[in-house]
């Protein structure tokens, strides 16, 4: 298990991402329902580039906000690493917010008939679209450091506050993730993050619990009948999202 000056930089660092990720997402949802629904492509090329770069200067700033994180988590376990630097997908970001927006739109346009509706689903997607994007900023820089940096042993994934129960289950398999597993999966409204781990040891109270829930959750299960049946236990508890 990481120190406790290690696990208080973590709980830190996740809380000031997620602050900037949340204003960020909540500012295109903004913009999205002020959407000119008589001209939905037309309002789209007049915002989309402003809408890109307030994306890509937020991944830029939880990029660095990362580097940071890693460097003084590696020194309070008695190590260090150099950070990884990674440079932004403009184009990756485009075709996401694109997808999530005027096409969103047009989709939900031609199944219901409603402007009003549309523009509301359009902004949710692109609302939980930006958490994404911005998150990657933080994301990929951590699984990259670590993908670089032999001194970590390893990572396990931590949770921001109302996972779902898939990123639930992925949090309680603890520090098991390794080079062979360094692509961070994450969906939209995806609060999870990924914390580098310098040896194996016990996993914190939080992992522990969760392990034991799937015990007992999923016993006499595997598979595809397993993750229902965890499901099942979290929303008999009120624990989905």
């Amino acid at each position: 298990m990481a120190s406790e000056q290690a696990q208080a930089l973590t709980l830190s660092h996740r809380q000031q991402v997620l602050r900037l990720a949340e204003l960020i997402a909540r500012r295109m949802r903004v913009t999205a329902l002020r959407a000119d629904v008589s001209d939905i492509d037309g309002w789209w090329d007049t915002v989309s580039e402003a809408v890109q770069q307030e994306i890509l200067t937020g991944q830029g700033a939880l990029a660095r906000l990362a580097r940071g994180y890693l460097t003084a988590h590696a020194r309070a376990e008695g190590t260090s690493v150099r950070p990884a630097v990674v440079e932004p997908n403009p184009e990756q970001v485009a075709t996401s917010l694109r997808v999530t927006g005027p096409v969103a739109f047009r989709t939900h346009m031609a199944l219901s008939g409603s402007a009003e509706a549309s523009v509301r689903v359009m902004a949710s997607q692109l609302q939980g679209a930006a958490e994404r994007l911005v998150l990657e900023g933080d994301r990929a820089t951590t699984m990259r450091t670590f993908a670089t940096n032999e001194s970590m042993a390893g990572w396990r994934r931590t949770g921001g506050g109302g996972s779902c129960p898939f990123c639930l289950m992925l949090i309680g398999r603890g520090g098991v993730y390794s080079r062979r597993t360094v692509t961070f999966e994450a969906h939209d409204r995806c609060r999870c993050s990924a914390e580098p781990l310098y040896r194996r040891g016990e996993e914190p109270p939080e992992v522990r619990r969760l392990q034991r829930e799937w015990r007992e959750a999923t016993a006499g299960t595997t598979g595809a009948g397993a993750v229902a049946a965890w499901r099942t236990f979290l929303a008999a508890q009120g624990r989905t999202q």
